[in-house]
């Protein structure tokens, strides 16, 4: 008789089932540091994942997510992400989260390990080594006005002989409407005219004088406006000749310009702080695309003409028609805590993220997220953000808002001819930032009261440095406005300040001085150069004149001629 049941079968089964069960964490957690990492381009480690079914949920302790442009930093490290899952959604092999709670968040830790991959390449680029990002003050190195007078020479000359034969153009154009304007002739031919009509009767006397008359004032409104134009061209030509004696001045100037010497000191703090707020700047883009950089907009399904082919073999993921579909990943609403270094004040926040997945343009929602925080300190932190991936294009914004934050021990700049250091200071920043697609449109405003800047100018150090370093250590207050454009792969960083006035007072004649010495040496340089081409150009200023005169002496004769017709 047959044995209905193998008793050996079902305790393999049993004893496999029981191996999967108590394996099923580990299972979890490589999966899940084995896809982060992938994803991130750097390891993503958790200290223990644990998987329940009843109810269904999953705990994710001791996260940490390395910076893949710093593999001995976290970009983010939990202590704890707890998860309340959809147990019919799993099934159905969906991650589908109703809650989450994240705890113990924080950015930017140091790694006890490096947390690179093997074979790959983290920091800047090979075209940064070498760089020399040293600030180097205005007026010390001044450019040699020779050089540049040989390489613009050509292109004023140019310019001087392109308004020479401007004003040719004009002269010509004008011999040939005056040749076309009443004249003698015109006028010899209205005297016949009025000859004839003195022997006429009076009746063809009166409309020949009115036919006469009417000729004339025609031929005078012609005259009137040519005078107009003349007027206009006349202008026009003494505005080019007036040009080549402002032209070297001019020139020297916009020289000047291009190697950064026209506007004194201005934009003198973007070359002491750039580097500092560059790092900065490419921190948050590291964060936005760790964080955000995962968000798809599309849904899973297939295209209409470009229908799904399984490879041979290989079968194929149906997905049937829902009453409300569900992305493969989703987590309703996410509770956040933890702490934010900002500067060096460490905030607690707490906040919520809603509608995160892959799938916005399945789920119907973009991501939001708010978060407030506060410190012992009295500083405030609001932020307001929306992702929106629905769409072809990204468009996201984020809103932020920091208030009274206590600053302490913060480099602004580790220049070796002008280290800077806020030892303290009370910083008000708020913040709006857009992304449309891949184009960045930001404005980050800041003020800073209280401040007690320290700046460490050695013995050694240049007159001009040592004038610096006296005018930052008595600044108590500035601001520090930063525009950021272009796009996430290149951002373009624009930086203004109060302490550009500052440090140009500080500067003041020393640095006025040396520019204004080097504007004049090149003016004189370009003159004597130029000196011919500038000389004719300069003399074509009266080149209309004679026309003047030949349209007033016609128009004389003209209302002359009406004068003795009776008018």
């Amino acid at each position: 008789m047959h044995k209905w049941i193998r008793w050996w079968g079902l305790g393999l089964f049993a004893a496999i089932t029981a191996l999967c069960w108590l394996f099923t964490d580990v299972i979890v957690e490589k999966t899940f540091e084995f896809t982060g990492t992938q994803i991130v381009g750097a390891k993503v480690e958790l200290d223990s994942a644990e998987l329940s079914l009843s109810p269904a949920g999953l705990t994710l302790s001791g996260l940490q997510v390395t910076n893949p442009e710093e593999p001995m930093q976290n970009l983010l490290q939990s202590e704890r992400i707890a998860f309340a899952l959809d147990g019919i959604a799993l099934l159905r092999r969906q991650f589908i989260a109703e809650e989450m709670t994240a705890s113990g968040l924080q950015f930017y830790t140091e790694r006890k390990s490096s947390g690179a991959i093997d074979g790959r390449l983290f920091g800047g680029s090979d075209d940064d080594e070498g760089k020399d990002s040293s600030f180097a003050l205005p007026g010390l190195n001044l450019p040699d006005t020779d050089a540049l007078v040989a390489e613009e020479k050509a292109r004023v000359a140019a310019e001087i002989s392109a308004a020479e034969a401007e004003i040719a153009a004009i002269e010509a154009g004008w011999q040939q409407r005056i040749d076309a304007l009443p004249g003698d002739a015109e006028l010899a031919a209205y005297k016949k005219r009025w000859d004839e009509l003195k022997d006429a009767n009076a009746l063809q006397k009166l409309s020949g004088l009115r036919e006469l008359k009417k000729d004339i004032d025609s031929d005078l409104d012609q005259l009137k406006g040519a005078d107009e134009q003349l007027k206009t061209d006349t202008a026009k030509v003494k505005a080019l000749s007036q040009r080549a004696a402002s032209l070297p001045a001019e020139e020297a100037k916009r020289l000047l310009a291009g190697v950064g010497l026209d506007g004194g000191v201005d934009g003198m703090i973007r070359s002491l702080l750039g580097d500092e707020a560059a790092t900065w700047l490419q921190r948050g883009i590291s964060l936005y695309r760790a964080s955000a950089g995962q968000l798809g907009g599309g849904s899973s399904a297939p295209k209409a003409d470009e229908p799904a082919k399984a490879p041979r073999g290989q079968g194929l993921d149906v997905r049937f028609a829902e009453a409300q579909p569900l992305p493969d990943f989703l987590i309703k609403r996410a509770s956040l805590d933890g702490i934010a270094s900002i500067a060096g004040q460490p905030i607690a926040f707490a906040g919520e993220l809603r509608d995160v997945t892959g799938e916005q343009a399945l789920w119907g929602k973009p991501l939001t997220l708010k978060l407030a925080g506060s410190a012992d300190s009295g500083a405030a932190l609001n932020i307001d953000g929306l992702f929106d991936r629905r769409g072809e294009r990204a468009a996201d914004s984020l809103n932020f808002d920091l208030k009274q934050l206590a600053l302490s021990a913060l480099t602004l700049s580790d220049s070796a001819e002008l280290p800077v250091q806020l030892q303290q200071g009370l910083a008000n920043v708020s913040g709006k930032l857009a992304l449309n697609g891949d184009a960045l449109d930001a404005n980050i405003d800041s003020l800073v009261r209280q401040a007690k800047l320290a700046v460490n100018a050695g013995d050694d150090a240049s007159s001009s440095s040592k004038t610096l370093a006296r005018a930052l250590s008595a600044v108590s207050e500035f601001d520090l406005d930063l525009d950021i454009g272009g796009s996430l792969d290149k951002p373009e960083l624009g930086m203004k300040s109060s302490l550009d006035k500052a440090l140009g007072q500080a500067l003041g004649a020393e640095f006025k001085a040396k520019v204004a010495e080097q504007q004049g040496e090149l003016e004189q340089k370009l003159a004597a150069a130029l000196g011919p081409e500038l000389s004719a150009l300069s003399g074509r200023g009266g080149a209309l004149d004679g026309f003047g005169s030949a349209i007033g002496s016609r128009r004389d004769a003209l209302k002359a001629l009406l004068k003795q017709l009776g008018r």
